[in-house]
Formats: C-alpha cells, structure tokens, sequence
C-alpha cells in the first residue's frame, strides 16, 4: 500500500517527538508499504527505503504547531497525492476546519486518523461536538482509556494499539559517567510539568530528596520549542535558586543519543495529579527508560494506570511531594530494589509496547482495509 503520513511536526531529526517517532518506525517495521512523509529537511532519518519525503518550506524543524501556510501546503498535497495513495494516516489532534475539509475531500479514500492525546483531544474541544472531528475508517487510540471516553460519545470503529518504542535501539548502548551522582530525569516539557503537577511542587520533591540523597542530581530533559517554553525555563531556574538547589539541577534541551543519556540516569520522575495534555497519553519516554531498566515513578492520572496494571514502574497515588520524594528515595538507597522495579518494568515494555508488537496491530490493519 502507498499511505501517505501526517503529523504536526515535520519528519526530521532529532528524536524529539513522540508521533513522529513512532510513525517512523511503524514504516521501519512494514518495508511492504510504501511511506510519504512531508519533511523539513526533505529526509534526515536514514535507512527505510520505503520512506518518501516531500520537502516543505513552510514548517521548520523545532516548532510544535502548524503553522497556517503549512496547512494549506497539507491541503494541496492531499488534494495532489489523492489519486496516487491508498490509505491517508493523520496523526495530530483533529480541528474542526480540518475535518471539514478531509472529511469532503477523502470522500471515496481510506483513511485512519490516530489520536495521540485524548485529554489534548478533549481539552481543545471543550465546547465541540467530538463526532463532527472524526471521519475515517478506523480511529486509533493509544489507551483503553482513550477507548473507553470515545465510546461514551458514540463514536464508532476505535482501535486501541498501544504507543510503542524500537526497543532495538535500546540495547547495547554505553552509559555516559555519572561522577557518582545519582541522575534523577525528568523527561517532559516545563508547560506539561506545571500544568500536571506544579514547578515549585517539583522543587519541594528534589529538596527532600537531597535532605536525604546528597549526591542526587536532578536532570531537566526539557525541550525548548517556544517563547512560553523559555519563559517557564526562566521561571524554574529563580525556583531552583530560590529552594537553594543551583547545583543540585541539570537542566537540558536537545539531546542527541537519548539511548546513551537514559542509561546514564538512575531512574526518571513524571509528577502529576491533573491529565498530562500536550504529549502522548502514555509518553515514549517512559517506555525507553523501563527497557533500559531504570525505574520510573508517575501519576495516578489516567491513562497511566494501564502502566502500573502491566508491572511498568512505580505508580504514586497521592501525588504529594513527600511520596515522590519517598519513591526516589528508596530506589536511590536500595539497590535491589531499584533493580527489580526495572527489570520488571523492562518486561512490561518487551510485552506490550515494542515496535514489533504495534506495527503487527497496524498491519491487521490495514489489512482490514485493502479488503
């Protein structure tokens, strides 16, 4: 089959976005289809000779949103394409104008339209009508959660497949010194972090944690993609000054072989008490840190109690900063412990969320729409 793919951000280097990351290997793993991406670079990632990138000028690498001459350029692509493709894969958070437009114009087509975020889904259409912004054959979902809320509001033809990882590309890889600091990640963005959870709460967390971690180190793998985005970094750094931990915080933007830092970290915290939206209901990242071994601790928002139901990671219920601190804690000071939270969340991401797994899903698939 030819599908031709569309994310919101362009399909380029680095690692950076979890959508694109996936549809990326998805063409990886099913060298019998045909893959069109639209890119900035016009390619950047290499092998996959079934990948077809076409160039466009009007999104630039880096920026998190389409930009209004891009979704035009999106239009007349399809428009161009239409006759050329067999399946149409959108992979964005479907706007109402948008599917609008697709709904017309990919009448008589197959399509599939993945939903990354359903908390992102339903917090930009507060006051929409959810139907009106589906209108392909099948719809996919990352959770049965997502699953769940979907159908409430009658929609029809869901598919859950899990968001998942190339576990290959976790293997083998060399850890980087840690100096005999315990790396603590964070592996997220400041806006999802605050909105979730809370900066200061943060601070509170890694103050506790030194009380009683001297040599703990707080890693921020949080990329800078925006004005708001620069301004939170700003704002983190005076909390971190403020909570006298200047020199207990790492803070990162683009990381180039996220493999070789995850395994140079002790383990990765994702804090949260309210829905993470702006990001994959189940972040990639913390399937990469569990295959690699590293304990993870999270929220109890949903969806991620289907993490903690399949053994991956450390669930904290309350959501305090006391509690936290007591997980990071313990996995810093015992060993075995920590050892045995990673190897049985490095299982939990070998059964349920490998590549090889999803992209099987995806070709049944499409199978179900060739016939």
């Amino acid at each position: 089959m030819k599908i031709f793919s569309v994310t919101m951000t362009p399909i380029s280097p680095p690692y950076d976005d979890g959508p694109k990351n996936i549809v990326m290997a998805l063409a990886k793993k099913l060298p019998m289809h045909d893959y069109y991406f639209i890119s900035s670079t016009g390619g950047g990632f290499p092998g996959s000779p079934n990948t077809i990138f076409i160039r466009s000028p009007f999104q630039k690498t880096g920026r998190h949103s389409m930009t209004f001459f891009q979704k035009i350029y999106i239009f007349f692509l399809t428009v161009f394409y239409r006759g050329r493709m067999d399946l149409f894969q959108f992979f964005f958070t479907p706007q109402p104008y948008f599917s609008i437009i697709f709904k017309r114009l990919l009448k008589n087509k197959r399509s599939i339209q993945i939903v990354s975020s359903i908390h992102t889904l339903l917090d930009k259409n507060k006051d929409k009508a959810i139907n009106s912004l589906f209108f392909s054959d099948y719809i996919v979902v990352h959770s049965d959660y997502a699953r769940q809320r979907l159908a409430e509001k009658n929609i029809k033809n869901i598919v859950r497949i899990y968001p998942a990882i190339e576990h290959e590309r976790f293997d083998n890889v060399t850890a980087r010194g840690t100096g005999g600091e315990i790396k603590i990640v964070y592996p997220g963005t400041y806006k999802v972090l605050n909105d979730s959870y809370s900066l200061r709460e943060f601070c509170k967390i890694a103050a506790l944690v030194k009380d009683d971690v001297s040599n703990a180190m707080f890693v921020m793998a949080c990329r800078i993609r925006t004005r708001e985005d620069a301004a939170m970094e700003k704002e983190f750094r005076a909390l971190i000054e403020e909570y006298g931990l200047g020199k207990s915080f790492t803070l990162l933007n683009t990381i180039d072989d996220m493999p070789s830092f995850f395994n140079g970290c002790a383990m990765g915290v994702m804090p949260a008490r309210r829905p993470m939206s702006g990001v994959l209901e189940i972040p990639l990242v913390l399937l990469e840190l569990a295959i690699l071994g590293k304990p993870v601790a999270y929220g109890d928002v949903p969806p991620l109690g289907e993490l903690d139901s399949k053994g991956l990671g450390i669930m904290v219920s309350d959501g305090s900063p006391d509690s936290y601190a007591g997980v990071i804690t313990k996995c810093a000071k015992d060993n075995d412990y920590a050892s045995m939270v990673g190897e049985r969340s490095k299982n939990a991401v070998k059964a349920d969320f490998t590549m090889d797994i999803a992209a099987g899903e995806y070709q049944r698939l499409y199978e179900r729409l060739r016939n």
